[in-house]
């Protein structure tokens, strides 16, 4: 009977382990020592929107929200600056390492769609921008990030060679995602919207999504596997918003070559599907 007992009472103590306990567990998680290697499609199984779900204080205190909440938590104690920039340095940006080549479409998994404002001032969803093109599509939440992100397309990011780019991909585009590390960081972005505007191609201001604090919640980040802040990431994503290859940290010479290859693969593709 005892050892009963003590199996049913050890069963109800892990049930009901405290959130705070699973939280100061997480604090106590070591930074990343080497990147994640994908050699697998990544992303959301099947078509996804974020961003959609509204407040109902039935909804609040519901269980699930509760779990989000707590991962959230969790996130944010293990996520600290430390954290993030020890592993940023351990790493040397590359939280994780490209694929060999880029994913088949049958294989490939979602990019999640979103609303959010432009450069523009006008409010786009992303699935709308991503229609009928090949996308290279940036995330970055710092500087040390865009910069890392800038490695991939440095000479396509002025006036002059955005122009380049696209007579050169006539498919193609390149859209970024600014997404701040708070709302306080979110807000004063909002500010400089007028000193983004002059600094990036006009071309491109449709394709600058200034992203609200929260939009981009600890979930999301860790299926697309972008949860440090300090590094900047890249996907090649079709026409219909699927990841078809991805990168982090600064470009090696290697993940350049393969990032045109896909590219110039997907235009391809996608010349192939409009002469359908």
């Amino acid at each position: 009977m005892n050892a009963r007992l003590f199996s049913t009472c050890s069963r109800v103590q892990e049930k009901k382990a405290p959130g705070f306990l699973r939280s100061v567990l997480a604090t106590s998680e070591p930074a990343l020592t080497k990147p994640e290697v994908i050699s697998r499609p990544f992303g959301f199984e099947k078509p996804t929107r974020i961003g959609q779900a509204k407040f109902s204080l039935k909804g609040y205190f519901s269980e699930e929200a509760k779990e989000r909440r707590q991962r959230q938590l969790d996130h944010d104690l293990k996520h600290s600056s430390f954290y993030e920039f020890k592993s940023f340095n351990n790493t040397k940006g590359k939280i994780f390492l490209p694929p060999v080549s880029y994913f088949k479409k049958d294989k490939s998994r979602y990019f999640p769609d979103l609303a959010a404002k432009t450069l523009s001032n006008n409010t786009h969803t992303l699935s709308d921008i991503l229609r009928n093109k090949v996308t290279i599509l940036r995330i970055f939440s710092t500087i040390s990030g865009e910069r890392c992100a800038n490695t991939y397309v440095e000479k396509y990011l002025s006036e002059d060679g955005y122009a380049e780019f696209q007579t050169k991909y006539p498919r193609s585009q390149i859209v970024d995602l600014n997404v701040p590390q708070t709302w306080a960081k979110g807000w004063f972005a909002g500010l400089l919207k007028g000193n983004l505007r002059k600094n990036i191609a006009s071309a491109r201001h449709d394709g600058y999504f200034l992203i609200s604090h929260g939009l981009f919640d600890v979930d999301t980040k860790k299926i697309l596997k972008c949860d440090n802040t300090c590094s900047g990431y890249l996907y090649v994503l079709d026409s219909e918003s699927r990841i078809r290859w991805a990168t982090s940290g600064n470009a090696t010479e290697q993940e350049l070559e393969i990032l045109w290859k896909s590219v110039r693969g997907l235009e391809l593709e996608l010349a192939a599907a409009e002469s359908l």
